[in-house]
């Protein structure tokens, strides 16, 4: 058994042998000239570190570079990544000076949240106004960094697990958006003691009730079940 995972000329191979991840990698060098860099170590920004007992996807070195590029390399750690207390609007302040800054910083953050899914839903906050940022949000999104330069350090673990049973949670407010009146549907889903999907996005039409808001969260999470079942058909690991 073999998996290659591609990235434009980014390789992940693994296989169920030494000899035959040999033997894949010399056909493939035959026909285009690769590098072999040994076990997997970093590979599009994550860091892996492997341990007897698990293994770490960490974006330390990328949520760095973030920090560096707004100018808070040595800014004082948040405890959390959002202010639970207001709500962020469309039109709340004057413009901020440069919104080529703010999409910037916002785009990187959301690349953050791969081995990140703490900072997900404030994330995607600040992400729903790129296209005319103000003062208030960036504040918000310098919360953001305020909390990565503290948590600089976390990243994903994922554990060997005897379970293959695929959970997964689910949860939205109603009406949480000040502007349109949307609710913010959140879902995150694990294979055994792992998690490998997660979301936190605004619905895209509105709830009449919470309980509505609800169900369209569950609709959300049972369509990305079914997509990893699926996959992990094609994977030949089928969920029973």
């Amino acid at each position: 058994m073999a998996y290659l995972h591609l990235y434009v000329d980014n390789i992940i191979l693994t296989t169920s042998s030494d000899r035959l991840r040999v033997g894949i990698i010399s056909q493939l060098q035959t026909e285009f000239p690769m590098i072999d860099l040994g076990p997997l170590s970093y590979f599009l920004g994550i860091s892996v570190t492997r341990t007897p007992s698990y293994l770490l996807l960490s974006q330390e070195k990328y949520a760095q570079e973030i920090l560096e590029r707004a100018s808070m390399g040595s800014c004082k750690p948040a405890a959390t990544p959002v202010d639970t207390k207001s709500k962020l609007s469309v039109d709340a302040g004057p413009p901020f000076r440069d919104p080529t800054l703010y999409r910037s910083l916002a785009g990187g953050l959301q690349y953050l949240t791969f081995t990140r899914p703490d900072i997900a839903y404030a994330v995607q906050h600040v992400c729903l106004f790129m296209h005319d940022p103000r003062e208030s949000h960036y504040d918000a999104l310098k919360r953001i960094l305020r909390y990565v330069q503290g948590t600089v350090d976390h990243g994903l673990h994922l554990y060997p697990s005897t379970s293959h049973r695929l959970i997964t949670y689910t949860d939205a407010d109603w009406g949480g958006c000040p502007d349109t009146h949307r609710s913010t549907l959140s879902y995150c889903c694990f294979l055994g003691d792992n998690l490998v999907s997660g979301s936190s996005k605004r619905q895209h039409t509105l709830s009449k009730s919470s309980a509505e808001a609800e169900y369209r969260d569950v609709a959300n999470v049972v369509s990305e079940a079914c997509w990893l079942r699926n996959l992990l058909l094609e994977l030949h690991r089928p969920l029973r």
